[in-house]
């Protein structure tokens, strides 16, 4: 994507209350707090159509996604203008230093005439700066785990179509030129179960024996005081898509691959279990194509998807199982449905 012409802002966290609402955005390496209140819209067309969005919103999940788009939309369409006089130049390599710690402009709406239109106003208090990571302080100690610091490394293109500067980092281009996996820290449980799991399949020697994507370090702010996410070994992804909820693979070209695949993830969970180490979250989001045509499974995070593991069984061997069989037994049907925390 030509991020120095398209404007692709993208939306990092959100609250909707009738009396007061705002997003956190970021776009073009910038990053814009927007603040809507209803005092603001009083008597105008605008007032109707806020409260009719907000109604709409439930704050605790977000609600219907259609709908939380529809409010994000209507926030982010009057400020666009606003987002190019501020980012006249844009960098065009971007660290994840830079990313996370980024320039920020605070805005809110106004009416205007027959318009709405951004105003610049004083830091309101109600960005969460980090959002996006996690204290350091939080994190158990891993003296035996790497850190990288996320100065020291750079985004880089995950599609065609990814926007470097808007978009959550998903790969991280490293100082000796290798080419990484990015997992963000936004839920710190997610990440240290990753981190153990990843050790014990260290201590039981089954690093580089089985197809799991191998962890390398830990991505920690310049002043150390924050951890924003964890980097893995890349797969080498085959072209035609990442993972098994890719639609390319339940065609019937693709069946005579099945059997493989199953077998392969079959024995990697076998594996996984004579060692007491549990998968935790089988889904086919979860199990990524290489380029020879190798099953390979991912994210050792925890969690579960309702239509391929129940959630009393979540996180246990039989959860496990019971995941690898609905996968293939619906024949990779890609589940519609809300993944879930554990905690």
């Amino acid at each position: 994507m030509d991020s120095s012409e398209n404007l692709n802002p993208q939306v990092m966290d959100s609250h909707f209350d009738l009396e007061s609402s705002w997003v956190t955005v970021m776009c073009r390496a910038s990053r814009f707090q927007i603040s809507v209140s209803l005092r603001d819209l009083r008597g105008s067309c605008f007032e109707t159509k806020y409260s009719a969005l907000v109604e709409k919103v439930d704050d605790v999940d977000g609600g219907d996604d259609d709908d939380y788009e529809a409010i994000c939309d209507w926030i982010l369409e009057p400020c666009s203008s606003y987002f190019r006089e501020c980012t006249p130049t844009i960098p065009k390599v971007l660290t994840f230093q830079a990313f996370y710690y980024p320039p920020t402009y605070h805005l809110k709406l106004i009416v205007s005439g027959s318009t709405l239109q951004p105003k610049a106003t004083r830091d309101r208090g109600t960005m969460n700066p980090f959002a996006l990571m996690t204290p350091t302080q939080d994190f158990p100690p891993y003296p035996q785990v790497p850190y990288t610091k996320a100065s020291d490394i750079t985004i880089l293109a995950a599609r065609e179509d990814y926007d470097y500067m808007s978009e959550i980092p998903q790969r991280a281009g490293l100082k000796d030129g290798t080419i990484k996996f990015f997992k963000p820290a936004i839920d710190k449980n997610q990440n240290i179960r990753e981190i153990n799991t990843h050790l014990r399949l260290v201590k039981a020697g089954l690093k580089g024996k089985i197809r799991v994507s191998n962890f390398h370090s830990i991505v920690i702010s310049t002043d150390a005081k924050m951890i924003l996410g964890l980097l893995f070994d890349l797969i080498p992804l085959n072209p035609l898509g990442e993972n098994l909820s890719s639609s390319k693979y339940k065609a019937a070209s693709f069946s005579k691959y099945h059997a493989k695949w199953k077998k392969q993830v079959t024995a990697i969970v076998q594996e996984l279990h004579s060692h007491d180490i549990v998968w935790g979250d089988a889904h086919p989001g979860n199990i990524v194509i290489d380029q020879d045509f190798n099953a390979w499974i991912v994210d050792f995070g925890g969690g579960w998807v309702e239509d391929f593991v129940d959630r009393k069984k979540a996180g246990t061997k039989e959860g496990d199982w019971q995941g690898v069989q609905n996968i293939f037994g619906k024949g990779m049907i890609e589940s519609g449905e809300v993944e879930r925390d554990l905690d």
